[in-house]
């Protein structure tokens, strides 16, 4: 079999390959110390592939081994997604090239040959240390003096985002107390009016060990308020474009007291989002001082190099 069509073949079987469900069951993948890249060693049929995902600009290169031969090399650049905000099941498509083994200097880039356009489910790039890691793109970025825990005007500590400073974060903590099927959970995410030079939207997501739990998808623009209590009230000034877990549901699976929690933010625009409760059985699930930065290694600024300037008021949490 030629170098082209192994490829092919082993890109396909990817596809097809990976499981559906959100469980993610142990897997040849690694975070880079810097958070920069996510390593992939995986078995896939009988070509082993070794390779990683830049999560700056969302490119996959490395090696494909087959048994007995020399390794070829794989580079793909990621050319868009399905649109879905799944990091699991979502497809994000890419154009690949492949090259054989080069032996001896020069080693000319017009070795590299196209190979084909292809889709790869999320799930083949987890787990991760942000499991949100395949929605990023070369156009997020943070700076993480724009997030932090602080009193909201209503009296209630939360964790703040301001979004025109850092459009992409994931954060993770042990959750404070167990869960049990049957515990009720509540989540309470706030955020003021959405806005956005241009139409676009939001999502939101909680993450209990490797299940999202609930999560949101807004479109902006959007009225302020709580996210997903009352049924059909989400930006209702857009009807019939927020797709909203409810907030307040019964727990169908156990996770002792530990188990990591992600919360996640993607957003369009320059809004604020708030999270003031995530709660079991009426015990917090979370600490706000206790959060970590799990979406390490992004730009501090977006690709254009320019953010609005900063008010006095601007990413600095509010006192009382």
């Amino acid at each position: 079999m030629g170098l082209k069509a192994s490829i092919i073949g082993v890109l396909v079987a990817l596809l097809h390959g990976v499981p559906p469900a959100r469980a993610q069951i142990a897997a040849g993948t690694r975070t880079t110390p810097d958070g920069k890249q996510v390593l992939i060693s995986k078995d896939v049929g009988k070509e082993r592939w070794a390779i990683s995902m830049n999560l700056a600009d969302g490119t996959v290169t490395g090696n494909v081994f087959r048994s007995g031969d020399v390794p070829s090399f794989v580079w793909c650049e990621r050319t868009g997604d399905d649109g879905s905000l799944d990091p699991v099941s979502g497809e994000i498509r890419y154009s690949c090239r492949g090259a054989a083994l080069c032996e001896a200097s020069p080693c000319e880039a017009s070795a590299w040959t196209t190979l084909a356009d292809v889709a790869l489910p999320g799930a083949f790039f987890l787990p991760a240390e942000d499991p949100f890691a395949p929605l990023r793109t070369e156009e997020h970025f943070c700076d993480d003096t724009c997030h932090f825990a602080e009193f909201l005007q209503v009296g209630e500590y939360s964790y703040t985002l301001e979004s025109e400073y850092c459009n992409y974060l994931t954060l993770v903590q042990g959750t404070r107390t167990a869960i049990a099927p049957g515990d009720e959970i509540l989540i309470r995410f706030w955020h003021f009016a959405l806005t956005a030079p241009d139409p676009g939207r939001a999502y939101l997501a909680i993450q209990i060990g490797d299940r999202i739990v609930w999560d949101a998808r807004l479109p902006i623009p959007c009225r302020g308020g709580l996210v997903g209590l009352i049924p059909g009230g989400d930006c209702i000034d857009t009807p019939g474009l927020a797709d909203v877990g409810p907030a307040r549901f019964t727990a169908d699976f156990a996770a002792p007291a530990g188990t990591p929690i992600y919360v996640h933010v993607q957003n369009h625009g320059d809004n604020d989002y708030s999270l003031v409760e995530a709660s079991a059985r009426g015990v917090s699930l979370i600490d706000h001082d206790a959060w970590r930065l799990a979406s390490r290694g992004l730009p501090s600024l977006p690709p254009s190099g320019v953010v609005p300037p900063r008010g006095p008021d601007s990413c600095k949490p509010t006192e009382f």
